[in-house]
């Protein structure tokens, strides 16, 4: 029951056997107050959007993987009418310089990829800034270039950014500040290794490739209109699903700035559409230079050849297993190439390393290196899975190794090994966490595994669960989590209103939040209304800007859930509590005494006496309610995912018939929307990198990217949507008010380890190298044949 303690008031619905009693909204679907807009096509994109006097960029890019820009001629293009502005190296100020460290300048005299920015066009329209990037001339002199992270650590490799790594080399500083401000940490080390694997009775050692840096490939490609207030400020319209983010990356890279970050909805972004930085300061200079506010939208094969990718990983390690099924020691090296900038990559690196250490948390012996590496490749950056997905559908395969060693089921593996309440792991910021996460997710796994019908497809290792003609099934299961579902400080104001445009009172929620598919706005309104006991149409919440609302990093991480949940409640039963107490003076009674429902105050004992909040304070002035989250690691999520393929054994084509996710959320907050999470989570971070999604480069002539349009580049459609069933769990974690935990994220990341699985187990031999199109089938299936 609702609570007064030493001057808080605390908000919790009735428990009845150990379960929360009835919400009002919580756990029910609601119609999202935007759904019916974007539906329609009426709600705002940045492509809809302009501002008085706006003019057009456009970019001139490098058709070199690496080479210098002998002579450089915009005379021509200039004297085009329209044009306002041609930006070269030779115009750009200093300290404009993109990398942590910082070590790539925004224009250079050196290209460092294909793809990279020359030249920066601003006109009156997009036709005239294209035809005049046609009219810039141009002498290159080609350079030596590297395409691999392990070849780019090799002596005779041509070093790219020389003195601006401490190595000396193309291995980049390791270490964040903003993740790890006492110092960096970029590798898992504890315990002995050397005698871990002494007691472990199987071992397994690979090197496993997740290398080939797909693109997130968000439908909306990334944006943004930039315009120069004068001084040290600029206002800027962008595609960011992260407004906060978008500014704390971007105002260091423009000298002495000041970022107001305004957004609209976003044509999702799989977490690739954050800093945006290279598109911010191309419009950036270009606003400088004209006087006029400048708009940039890249095209599609501009998203693919020049806008960030996922990771390239390469990892050599050795996993150790006792007889009973623990993992014991792991020792070895991750290779990340991080393309031709390390746009904070470190931080993903740190992620990725916690991740590894949930799904193998009892092991006590680790010796776990990374290097991030540049090479002359399109620039790797954020994208959803965040280093934790390259990381473990590498370290995946060699657990398998070992399991098949031992041969242990991979779901009661998973069971054993996984994170429990009490194990402790470091996680990015460098610290050691102890879990507090749930203690449901071996029960949950098996409930999974049930409904799967995993013992009857389970045929065992390399073994197919049937042959039919020429075709082969086999299944396979993969397991991730994530302990950044707490993090970054989160801060949110709730305000009464009364008589907003004459739709009488209304709960506005100020706090910083981007719509990219995900419904968490509708979300925060959801827990506004539950706190309050208000329907949700009376919910507003603020419009994205970094100037109007108060601090909120925005939607990373699954961070949404828990961190904008605890700001939104807090600051909800907050002005609750003020509530309450002015009701208290007004019915002579304790706070204790009397609740709220839709904007009413009654006693509980004889709702009869009520009254409503507007008349219990001074005449037109809000009740403001104040919460904030501050971050913590220490609730790890979880999800198991199981899969069956069919397998061409001529062809090698793979088709996925279906898949299972089970994962405990806590508490679910809206039935459809957690449905739609982990549907969604099948596309740019899981099934689709495992069998297809792959950026192929001319590494043997311009270095240039072949898979440049939809035509090359492959990706599952709607139509090829497999099966999906899930087991949802909600063991009432210790989160905030509604014990729930965002699950985004990591629906989708254990399903390329899940894949690779059930293909090796089809086919009969193991498969290391992702995705496995059809030429890595065939190979793999002739060196069995070979044997």
């Amino acid at each position: 029951m609702s609570e007064y303690k030493r001057g808080k008031f605390n908000f919790e619905a009735p428990v009845v056997n150990g379960r929360p009693a009835e919400y009002r909204h919580v756990g029910k679907y609601r119609v999202r107050a935007d759904a019916r807009d974007i539906v329609t096509g009426r709600c705002m994109f940045l492509d809809d959007f302009s501002v008085p006097r706006m003019i057009y960029a456009q970019i001139l890019r490098s058709p070199y993987a690496h080479a210098r820009i002998k002579s450089i001629d915009t005379s021509r293009a200039e004297a085009l009418k329209g044009v306002h502005a041609v930006i070269t190296y030779k115009d750009m100020p200093k300290g404009w310089t993109l990398g942590w460290p910082p070590h790539k300048d925004l224009l250079d005299q050196e290209v460092y990829f294909a793809g990279d920015p020359v030249a920066i066009c601003a006109a009156d329209t997009v036709d005239i800034a294209r035809e005049a990037l046609h009219l810039i001339d141009v002498e290159y002199e080609e350079l030596p270039a590297v395409f691999d992270a392990i070849d780019a650590l090799k002596d005779d490799a041509p070093v790219l950014f020389p003195g601006k790594f401490k190595s000396g080399t193309n291995e980049v500083d390791p270490g964040v500040p903003h993740f790890q401000p006492e110092g960096p940490w970029w590798k898992v080390e504890g315990g002995d290794v050397e005698k871990g694997f002494e007691e472990c009775a199987y071992t397994g050692e690979a090197m496993v490739e997740f290398n080939k840096m797909c693109s997130p490939n968000a439908p909306e490609a990334p944006g943004c209109i930039v315009r120069w207030e004068g001084g040290v400020d600029y206002t800027i319209w962008a595609s960011s699903q992260s407004p906060f983010i978008c500014k704390l990356f971007n105002a260091p890279r423009i000298p002495k700035s000041n970022l107001r970050i305004k957004t609209f909805n976003v044509g999702g972004s799989y977490g690739n559409k954050q800093t945006l930085s290279v598109t911010i300061l191309c419009c950036a200079i270009a606003a400088i230079k004209t006087g006029r506010p400048v708009k940039l939208v890249m095209s599609k094969s501009e998203q693919l050849i020049g806008h960030e990718q996922r990771l390239g990983s390469k990892i050599h390690a050795k996993i150790g297993m006792t007889e009973d099924g623990i993992f014991n020691a792991v020792q070895g090296c991750w290779y990340v190439d991080t393309g031709a900038l390390c746009d904070a990559v470190q931080g993903q690196v740190g992620v990725g390393l916690g991740e590894a250490q949930l799904v193998m948390a009892k092991c006590q012996n680790w010796d776990l290196d990374s290097k991030v590496v540049v090479t002359n490749k399109c620039p790797a950056g954020i994208v959803r899975g965040y280093g934790g997905q390259e990381l473990n559908s590498c370290l995946a395969r060699i657990m398998a190794h070992c399991m098949m060693l031992a041969d242990k089921d991979p779901i009661e593996t998973f069971k054993k090994n996984y994170v429990a309440p009490g194990d402790r792991y470091t996680w990015r910021d460098g610290l050691t966490w102890q879990s507090r996460g749930s203690d449901h997710y071996p029960e949950t796994m098996q409930l999974a595994a049930d409904k799967f019908g995993w013992k009857d497809a389970w045929k065992g290792w390399l073994k197919p669960t049937k042959v039919v003609g020429r075709k082969a099934y086999g299944v396979g299961a993969g397991v991730i989590g994530n302990a950044d579902v707490c993090e970054d400080n989160t801060q949110c104001i709730v305000r009464i209103q009364h008589d907003v445009k004459g739709r009488g009172a209304t709960l506005i929620v100020q706090t910083d939040i981007t719509e990219s598919g995900m419904g968490q706005r509708a979300a925060a309104a959801k827990f506004a209304a539950e706190v309050m006991n208000v329907p949700i149409e009376k919910v507003y919440v603020t419009e994205p800007d970094s100037l109007n609302n108060v601090v909120n990093f925005g939607l990373c991480g699954s961070r949404g859930t828990v961190t904008v949940g605890k700001a939104v409640t807090k600051a909800a039963a907050d002005a609750k509590r003020k509530v309450l107490e002015m009701g208290a003076l007004h019915f002579h009674c304790s706070p204790e005494q009397l609740e709220t429902k839709d904007f009413q105050v009654f006693v509980r004992d004889n709702p009869q006496k009520c009254i409503p909040i507007k008349k219990l304070g001074p005449k037109d002035l809000n009740v403001i309610g104040y919460g904030e989250h501050v971050e913590q690691f220490d609730i790890p999520s979880c999800c198991l995912f199981l899969t069956e393929v069919e397998v061409d054994l001529d062809t090698g084509e793979v088709k996925v018939l279906r898949f299972l996710q089970g994962t405990d959320i806590g508490q679910i907050v809206d039935n459809r929307m957690v449905r739609m999470q982990l549907q969604g989570g099948v596309g740019s971070a899981s099934l689709d990198t495992a069998t297809m999604e792959e950026c192929i480069y001319d590494v043997n002539g311009t270095g240039k990217m072949l898979t440049n349009s939809m035509l090359e580049y492959k990706c599952r459609t709607f139509n090829d949507m497999p099966k999906h069933a899930s087991v949802i769990e909600e063991s009432q974690l210790d989160t905030f008010m509604f014990k729930a935990v965002g699950i985004g994220e990591i629906s989708g990341a254990a399903g390329a380890s899940a894949v690779l699985m059930a293909i090796s187990n089809a086919i009969g031999v193991e498969v290391n190298e992702y995705p496995a199109t059809p030429d890595v089938i065939l190979k793999a299936i002739k060196s069995k044949e070979g044997k």
